[in-house]
């Protein structure tokens, strides 16, 4: 009679011992930002670093790769029970966070069913110069690579005014609100028949220019851009001062009709609460989804930084093409720029500059 040899159980190996506990340590931090994404708005400190989730979602994917790669080269065998934890300490903050971050909306997909560049196109971009910024020949180069129909200008003061006065001959239908601190803008546009105009919108009275593009040779409807720079979280509970702002944009789109685009510095990435909120109230689409991760800040981490530059636009709109790129060092922002198909809007009633500004200068 033959006896069936039994089969030896599973167990711990000092290789896979040591796995475990570094793959707890490596997914602590994930848990943190777990519990930073759940209570971001009661600490101005887990508001910073819940811009971070989008890097913990990532790395988290790294480690459970690498932890079924570890597996198989050393066959390592190890009980139910162990194999269950260690699931449920890698798994979970890895499914919670890319839920949140997205992590698969950075792959360049909507590029791939693109056909023949379209008769008509309009290029926008939107750059913050940084205020102390004072090269302004390698700015003017920077703005003319660009080469956008239509330009935003972020943390303009007077002396930038002054230090880019030729650039009036590249974009004359032009709007400058410079200012002594971060909030100053340009509107830049070589559009004929482009009207700008200042708004001070909403309860948090934050300065934006309203820009009307007319339908011509670039484009089929009128399009209505809000050029904006919220305020950046980077003191004790200014990121309240932000979201208020955000909701104020969100009602300035509300109240405007027509095709729309909100444009600049918002000072949040793409995962955050009031990011979210903004576009689930406006129905505005996020031009970067499934065109590239696009970190725009700050320009000396690269791709590492985070994507707090954003293009906003109606769904009306169709976006062809979507980049960023370095300007020069003396700029913390890399620029942002996007093409849309001229020929594919719907059509729409004439868009309004009456807006829902508390206080208005048109031009």
């Amino acid at each position: 009679m033959e006896i069936k040899a039994k089969r030896k159980p599973r167990s711990w190996t000092f290789g896979l011992a040591i796995w475990f506990i570094v793959s707890v340590f490596a997914s602590l931090p994930a848990w943190g930002a777990i519990y930073v994404n759940r209570n971001w708005n009661d600490n101005s400190l887990f508001e910073m670093a819940n811009h971070t989730q989008w890097h913990f979602a990532v790395a988290m994917i790294c480690i459970l790769v690498l932890d079924r790669v570890l597996r198989w080269w050393h066959q390592w065998r190890a009980p139910l029970f162990s194999r269950l934890l260690h699931a449920a300490i890698l798994l979970t903050p890895t499914v919670y966070l890319c839920s949140v971050a997205e992590p698969w909306t950075a792959l360049p997909l909507a590029g791939i069913a693109q056909a023949n560049k379209p008769k008509r196109t309009l290029s926008i971009a939107s750059w913050n110069v940084f205020i102390q910024n004072d090269q302004y020949e390698t700015m003017k180069k920077t703005i003319e690579s660009l080469d956008a129909d239509v330009l935003l200008l972020i943390e303009v003061t007077p002396e930038h005014r002054k230090g880019l006065e030729s650039l009036s001959k590249s974009y004359p239908y032009s709007l400058w609100a410079p200012r002594n601190n971060t909030q100053g803008l340009a509107i830049l546009s070589r559009v004929p028949g482009t009207r700008s105009r200042e708004l001070v919108i909403g309860p948090s009275q934050m300065l934006a220019l309203e820009t009307r593009i007319p339908a011509g040779e670039h484009i089929d409807v009128p399009i209505s851009i809000l050029g904006v720079h919220t305020a950046s979280p980077n003191e004790q509970g200014r990121f309240r001062v932000r979201d208020q702002q955000l909701a104020d944009i969100a009602n300035w789109v509300k109240q405007s009709p027509g095709e729309l685009i909100v444009l600049g510095d918002m000072n949040i990435t793409p995962w955050s609460v009031a990011f979210k909120e903004l576009l689930s109230s406006t129905r505005l689409v996020d031009s970067r989804r499934y065109r590239g991760y696009f970190a725009t800040w700050p320009c000396g981490l690269g791709i590492v930084g985070i994507p707090i530059d954003h293009g906003l636009v109606s769904r009306g709109l169709k976006i062809i093409d979507r980049e960023c790129g370095f300007p020069t060092i003396d700029s913390d922002h890399q620029w942002i720029r996007m093409t849309i198909d001229g020929t594919k809007v719907d059509r729409s009633p004439q868009v309004s500059l009456d807006g829902n500004g508390k206080s208005s200068k048109d031009l």
